[in-house]
């Protein structure tokens, strides 16, 4: 059956804490990913959803990773939930914090479906 949900989310909490945004994208998103911020409309394919951080980063500016902070996280079948603080620090010297909830689905140790929700 492989691993729990659990441990993958544990896994890929590791390396998002580093940090390591694409990466983590690239090890756990599905091809076919449902990946999808708010109320934004959903976008499919895990290639659109690296662009998608990617042109993030470049919009608002990113000028180094400070943190990425886990906070409460829930597994109910293969469904996980957790909250985080990603704080970056901006070519402008800015430094800024961004809260999230983040709503997973999992599928073979792969994300098939995933939403997030920030403050």
């Amino acid at each position: 059956m492989g691993k729990q949900v659990s441990e993958t989310l544990q896994e890929m909490l590791g390396i998002l804490k580093e940090g390591q945004m694409t990466e983590g994208q690239k090890i756990y998103f599905a091809d076919s990913v449902v990946t999808q911020e708010g109320n934004q409309p959903p976008i499919v394919g895990k290639q659109a959803s690296i662009e998608r951080l990617d042109k993030f980063r470049e919009t608002i500016g990113v000028a180094a990773f400070i943190s990425y902070a886990i906070g409460a996280v829930a597994v109910v079948g293969a469904t996980s939930f957790y909250d985080a603080v990603l704080t970056l620090k901006l070519n402008n010297g800015e430094t800024i914090s961004l809260e999230q909830v983040v709503k997973t689905e999992w599928q073979d140790g792969k994300i098939v479906k995933e939403r997030c929700y920030h403050g």
